[in-house]
């Protein structure tokens, strides 16, 4: 990379990478405004459609409290579920996409700078800009940089130092971190 004070540093993506970053983006995505959106409506539906399956709305006096408890108990259920889903086939269908793309069993060199990152490896060089980037997500273990609102890079920040962490962290720009 060209431009101010590139760092660079050679990554090894594991299974444990990939899977962990199917969790980090599912727990980002349950935090977007679209996804509560969508919850709340399921949880209205799920709520009309017990209704009248119990027969709230056809004048079923003794159903009103069983309807309540479900409208209370169905969100953990909504969002429960996916979650349980999510932390249990993670692991397995990580492994399983890191058997089957043989790119992930060559190191990865990331380099970047002020002005953006690159990333070297088995298939070529990705350059990208900063503002070529959706938006980035990071938790203790990862840094994902998305291309777009489905397609992500994996930085594992276990390869990184402390201080790179904090140079790649200050290198990009403010609004792109969620």
């Amino acid at each position: 990379m060209s431009g101010d004070s590139a760092q660079e540093v050679t990554v090894q993506i594991e299974p444990e990478d990939l899977a962990q970053a199917h969790r980090l983006n599912f727990r980002q995505y349950l935090r977007s405004r679209k996804a509560q959106v969508r919850l709340i409506i399921l949880w209205v539906l799920a709520t009309v459609v017990y209704a009248v399956i119990t027969g709230i709305l056809v004048d079923a006096k003794g159903a009103v409290l069983p309807v309540l408890v479900f409208a209370v108990i169905a969100p953990f259920a909504i969002v429960g579920i996916p979650f349980l889903i999510v932390a249990a086939t993670s692991g397995p269908a990580a492994r399983k996409a890191f058997g089957q793309q043989k790119g992930f069993h060559k190191p990865i060199t990331v380099a970047w700078n002020g002005e953006g990152v690159s990333f070297e490896g088995y298939h070529g060089i990705a350059r990208f800009k900063w503002t070529d980037f959706v938006q980035i997500r990071q938790d203790r273990h990862l840094i994902l940089m998305y291309e777009s609102e489905r397609i992500y890079r994996v930085i594992p920040k276990r390869a990184l130092s402390a201080d790179q962490i904090t140079n790649l962290q200050t290198a990009i720009p403010e609004d792109l971190l969620t």
